[in-house]
C-alpha cells in the first residue's frame, strides 16, 4: 500500500472515530456539510484525498484544530 493511501486510511479511521465519539451518524455529517452520503463514506474509508478546506471544516465541527484532527495520522 502506498504511503499516501495509508495516510488516507488513517484519516478515514480518525474521522469515523470522532464522528462516533460525538454521537453522530454519517447522515448527520452529510447534512451538516452538504456532502453526498457516498462522498462522506469514501472519506471515512480512506478512498478520497480531502481538500484542506474540507479538513478545516471537519476539524472545526469537532472543535479541533487541524493539528489535533491530524494527530496520529
Amino acid at each position: 500500500m502506498a504511503a499516501d493511501t495509508k495516510l488516507q486510511k488513517k484519516l478515514g479511521s480518525r474521522l469515523r472515530a470522532l464522528r462516533k465519539e460525538h454521537g453522530l451518524s454519517q447522515l448527520d455529517m452529510v447534512r451538516q456539510f452538504d456532502f453526498s452520503l457516498s462522498h462522506y463514506q469514501k472519506l471515512e474509508r480512506g478512498d478520497l484525498d480531502p481538500r484542506m478546506t474540507t479538513l478545516a471544516r471537519l476539524a472545526e465541527s469537532f472543535g479541533l484544530t487541524m493539528s489535533d484532527l491530524l494527530a496520529g495520522v
